[in-house]
């Protein structure tokens, strides 16, 4: 039997679109988003998560993903199952899962309706809030959800426990080095129970998550999945890493960008990051406004991403180009502040 919608708050990459803001990272406040802004997770194995504390240094410099995913933000109404979640204003949608996460980004909490899976929906009876806004460093939170789901003709009667803690702010250092101040660390429990005539099984999501001002997606996501069942118990890890964002796209992106650039406009180090991971090196090439090449380099082997050092360059537009001269080479615009 399938398991729907059981992370749901996956969104779980490199390149933003605009500035962050520098909000306190002591307190997680509400993102600011537009509608149709889009990003990209990049997902790798264990990776050991930062720890909790004050004035800390992160450090994700060296992380390397192998897969990755998109979202786009999409207002709930008009949906085709928006009668299903009246009280949500958003959508989530994974592309590439075929998942529309209903919720709530703000601006009083981050809370989970229920979404719509491979043609399925299931809505939740009680919602899920996973944090409030603004959540302050030391700060806990626990809630309570639940819902009677149909999956495939079972009934299922859901129930769970949410408690979450904002328990770390300070710096945090990207792939490719670039080093983001005023972070935010939060740790989230989910447990999970389903019964049906089938038995019980329960589903326990541990998170450590970075956040960064008002910036809708997150950092980093650590995650630890149980799932434990009346003849076994399956553990799985994996993080994920932001990769790009994309303010207010009109359409959804594909699933996978060739690469993103982080961060956009710059001043120093830029990060260059493709979707995947690649058994070969990629040719990186930036020109000016006036068609000049300025910068070529070539990624090492195995490695998803390089990075291009622009602190004595001439502020203006650059475009960057992966693999030029191959069939259908994608090309992006750089600013240089």
């Amino acid at each position: 039997m399938t398991r729907p919608l059981l992370f749901c708050l996956f969104f779980s990459s490199a390149l933003l679109s605009t500035p962050c803001s520098e909000a306190n990272a002591q307190t997680l406040v509400a993102p600011s988003f537009l509608s149709g802004d889009s990003f990209t997770m990049g997902v790798t194995g264990i990776v050991n998560a930062g720890e909790p504390g004050e004035d800390m240094n992160w450090d994700y410099s060296g992380t390397v993903t192998q897969d990755s995913y998109g979202i786009h933000i999409l207002p709930s109404s008009p949906s085709a199952y928006e009668d299903d979640y009246p009280g949500a204003n958003w959508i989530m949608d994974i592309p590439s899962v075929s998942q529309s996460i209903y919720c709530n980004l703000g601006p009083d909490s981050f809370e989970f309706f229920g979404g719509v899976e491979q043609g399925g929906s299931y809505p939740l009876t009680d919602s899920d809030i996973f944090w409030p806004y603004p959540f302050e460093y030391g700060s806990t939170w626990n809630d309570s959800m639940s819902g009677t789901l149909n999956v495939q003709g079972t009934i299922i009667n859901r129930s769970g426990i949410t408690e979450s803690t904002n328990n770390g702010f300070g710096a945090l250092s990207m792939p490719g080095g670039v080093q983001l101040e005023d972070v935010t660390r939060v740790e989230m429990t989910r447990e999970i129970t389903d019964s049906s005539f089938t038995g019980v099984n329960i589903y326990v999501v541990h998170q450590v998550r970075f956040h960064q001002g008002e910036l809708l997606a997150p950092l980093v996501i650590h995650t630890n999945l149980q799932v434990i069942s009346e003849l076994d118990t399956t553990v799985s890890n994996s993080t994920e890493v932001l990769q790009s964002y994309t303010v207010g796209l009109t359409s959804i992106a594909p699933p996978k960008e060739e690469f993103g650039m982080f961060p956009n406009p710059a001043r120093d180090d830029v990060q260059v990051v493709w979707s995947s991971f690649s058994a070969s090196s990629k040719m990186v090439e930036v020109r000016d406004i006036t068609g000049r090449v300025v910068e070529e380099l070539r990624s090492v082997s195995g490695m998803s991403s390089t990075t291009i050092d622009v602190s004595a360059w001439a502020r203006g537009v650059y475009t960057v180009t992966v693999n030029p001269g191959q069939n259908n080479p994608t090309t992006k615009k750089l600013i240089v502040e």
